[in-house]
């Protein structure tokens, strides 16, 4: 039996505009995630390095499940990168392919998180101070997906002494993107839960999102069966859904 590895799911910095780490290399990577048909062997994520120095890189796919709520990751067996190490040359673009070593059925969805890590350069001896050097590393989702697949979410709202919880159970066959995730109360007031980026929920699989108070704000007080309106983004789809909250 393989044992797990459990990962944070990294901070995905791909594109110029997000703000790099100090002395990391300047990467463009296109696309962000990676979807292959299930008819499909493979695709194609393309590296632009835009440094004046070359970078070199690993590249490590892993299989990518939620126990709990939580991410687990295992190394991948039945997807490939390809290679799983390069150098790039300054202002050069390098192809690396995800690919399946055959195809076949694939009952709806599977899901892998595709890793890419700068490797730091040697270090020079004959230089005096070269300071702290931070290397990048990028994490993005890929998944391997029968086209009629989809995803059929159900949410259950709480709070308890630990503040307000959002958990969406997804009860489909795809993975659903969750983004722009708020909580509108009865009263009209809304507590913000993510303004980009909340999480995804994988197919089969259950994922909670905390409410976090910014500072100078109260947490909510909830009462038992209070109607609350969960409001978020499934990619381009708008999730509107009233339903009772618990207090615990």
């Amino acid at each position: 039996m393989k044992l797990f590895r459990k990962y944070s799911l990294l901070t995905l910095l791909a594109f110029s505009s997000v703000p790099q780490p100090a002395g990391a290399a300047a990467l463009r990577i296109s696309p962000i995630g990676v979807d292959i048909r299930s008819d499909e062997r493979a695709a194609a994520v393309t590296i632009f390095n835009s440094d004046n120095e070359p970078v070199t890189l690993q590249v490590r796919l892993y299989k990518w499940r939620q126990v709990d709520g939580e991410d687990r990751l295992e190394q991948a067996t039945d997807l490939i990168a390809s290679p799983p190490s390069l150098t790039i040359a300054p202002n050069k673009s390098f192809t690396l392919r995800v690919a399946r070593p055959s195809t076949g059925a694939v009952g709806g969805e599977l899901s892998y998180r595709l890793f890419i890590d700068e490797l730091p350069k040697p270090i020079d001896p004959r230089a005096v101070s070269q300071g702290v050097r931070m290397v990048l590393r990028t994490s993005m989702p890929v998944f391997v997906v029968d086209k009629t697949a989809v995803a059929k979410l159900t949410w259950h709202v709480w709070e308890d002494k630990g503040g307000v919880h959002a958990e969406a159970t997804n009860s489909g066959l795809r993975h659903a993107k969750i983004g722009g995730l708020r909580l509108e109360l009865a009263d009209g007031s809304a507590l913000t839960l993510a303004q980009g980026l909340a999480g995804y929920v994988l197919a089969g699989s259950t994922k909670r999102f905390n409410y976090q108070p910014s500072a100078g704000s109260s947490a909510a007080h909830l009462k038992p069966g209070d109607r609350v309106t969960v409001i978020a983004k499934n990619d381009l789809l708008d999730i509107r859904e009233p339903i009772a909250a618990e207090v615990r």
